[in-house]
């Protein structure tokens, strides 16, 4: 596995410090916000810990795809640690498909569920992109992940609107903002 670098022009923006600041009332212990400056394996472990927590093996990533999808412009892939723990992983970029600014959501999943967390996590992205003059998010998700989690309905919350449904139990949704 080789080490690529990753740019991130993203990093320094001050709404990343707020997103640390909503979480502190939630998590105890060292909390930290980690922009890699380079894909490498200590990465993709604690990318592929978190897709255990949440998403069907044929959805995981490789590290080649990874490597691949981080080339995407726009990128902003950051793990937020607890004692040095990933315990939330958000990874998305500018959709290169798209003709007008789109924010493509990649991938975000939570390790902790039902305290409100990934509500914050949201709510704070869908500023972000308002600040940086996207048009809209796009996601692709699941009615319900495999432990009964409604993703659809929790975008849905957020605004999402269902835009298609390309193969049963999938489907892409959309944020206007």
């Amino acid at each position: 596995m080789t080490k690529t670098k990753l740019a991130q022009p993203e990093r320094s923006n001050p709404l990343w410090q707020v997103l640390v600041d909503e979480l502190a009332v939630i998590f105890e212990g060292e909390l930290e916000l980690v922009f890699p400056a380079e894909w490498n394996k200590h990465y993709f472990e604690w990318f592929h810990s978190m897709e255990k927590t949440g998403f069907r093996q044929e959805l995981h990533y490789s590290f080649e795809e990874l490597t691949q999808a981080l080339q995407n412009p726009g990128l902003v892939f950051w793990f937020f640690t607890v004692n040095g723990q990933p315990q939330i992983l958000l990874f998305g970029y500018s959709s290169p498909e798209e003709p007008k600014k789109v924010f493509y959501l990649d991938t975000f999943a939570v390790k902790r569920r039902g305290e409100g967390i990934g509500n914050i996590v949201m709510k704070l992205l869908i500023r972000w992109a308002k600040t940086k003059k996207f048009q809209s998010i796009v996601l692709d998700t699941e009615i319900k992940d495999e432990k009964g989690f409604p993703l659809q309905h929790f975008y849905a919350q957020h605004g999402f609107e269902t835009v298609s449904i390309p193969k049963k139990g999938d489907i892409r949704m959309k944020r206007r903002l």
